[in-house]
């Protein structure tokens, strides 16, 4: 791991996350044990990964140093109690948690406990997110003034516990959190958000949620996420304004950012994985070696943002984020 010793790590779940964040630790050197509840599903996993499974949750936290928690959002809180009980470090996929309380008292364990926490809002880690973040620090564009971000995948399918609203939180808390955290750290602080949402309405794809954020500096940033029919693949644009320019993105064919003239600013080459930089990035600062880009403070503010949107989605009309952090 870049000249650091071999870390152990405790990765939780056997999912598809799982599965990316297993790749990534293999690529820095780590030494991978997974834990599933199901035995079977863990044994099936570590034989076709290449790590070891560990069926009993209290001998995995004992055997390792860090914890990887690749779960269902509605368990991210107890496993990171769990782990920072056991004094592990953790790393929790997004959304941090389910609810802010829940988020804060993350947090506030994990402080108590002296180990470090950190959320995989990955987004701030992919080349062309942060080539397009340093371009408009520079100044490419200006005064940025209107900011509108797509995404879309297939739907996770309704027999899946993403469909569960009270588990997953839904499309704007699972899916548009990856544009709402990059557009917090791109756009400043949020002071308003209007969501609006088909969920509710119809439980068949493509399900369609936005989100339109008013930042404190006075730009807007429109978020539109889809839960699509079978078969979608996953799909992101943005186009990012300001009062000087403008700075465009899709990554289908392939990932590229342009400007308003259609030149290409930032090509990515497929030689950057943003999963292993952003575990390599965690663990320098398990290590005391810096901040992380994107903290457990950002993981709080982007999942309570989107909650935000959601209860905005609900009663029809604009919410303060912060009024969900009281």
């Amino acid at each position: 791991m870049s000249g650091t010793q071999q870390r152990r790590v405790a990765l939780i779940g056997t999912g598809e996350m799982a599965k990316t964040h297993t790749a990534a630790w293999q690529a820095l050197g780590a030494d991978v044990l997974v834990h599933s509840r199901s035995p079977e599903r863990g044994t099936a996993f570590a034989a076709a990964h290449g790590v070891t499974a560990v069926s009993d949750l209290a001998q995995i936290l004992q055997a390792a140093e860090i914890i990887d928690i690749c779960t269902p959002t509605d368990t991210h809180a107890d496993l990171t109690h769990r782990a920072a009980e056991a004094g592990l470090h953790v790393v929790c996929e997004k959304p941090l948690a389910r609810d802010p309380a829940e988020g804060r008292a993350m947090i506030e364990a994990c402080e108590r406990a002296g180990v470090g926490l950190c959320v995989a809002q990955v987004l701030r880690f992919f080349p062309a997110y942060l080539a397009t973040r340093d371009a408009i620090a520079a100044g490419r564009i200006g005064t940025p003034r209107e900011f509108r971000f797509f995404r879309q995948v297939e739907s996770p399918g309704a027999e899946t516990w993403f469909a569960d609203t009270e588990r997953s939180g839904g499309v704007l808390v699972d899916l548009a959190i990856h544009d709402i955290d990059f557009a917090r750290w791109v756009g400043g602080e949020v002071t308003e958000v209007v969501g609006r949402s088909t969920l509710g309405l119809q439980t068949e794809p493509p399900i369609r949620a936005s989100a339109t954020l008013t930042h404190a500096r006075g730009l807007t940033s429109q978020i539109i996420a889809v839960w699509d029919v079978p078969g979608t693949p996953l799909r992101s644009t943005f186009e990012l304004v300001g009062d000087e320019g403008v700075l465009r993105f899709a990554s289908l064919p392939d990932p590229v950012v342009t400007d308003g003239s259609g030149a290409v600013v930032f090509a990515e080459d497929g030689s950057v994985d943003p999963f292993a930089e952003q575990l390599r990035e965690f663990v320098a600062a398990f290590d005391g070696k810096g901040q992380p880009r994107v903290t457990a403070e950002d993981g709080l503010m982007a999942l309570t943002i989107a909650l935000a949107a959601t209860r905005s989605a609900e009663v029809g009309q604009s919410v303060d984020p912060s009024s969900l952090l009281a």
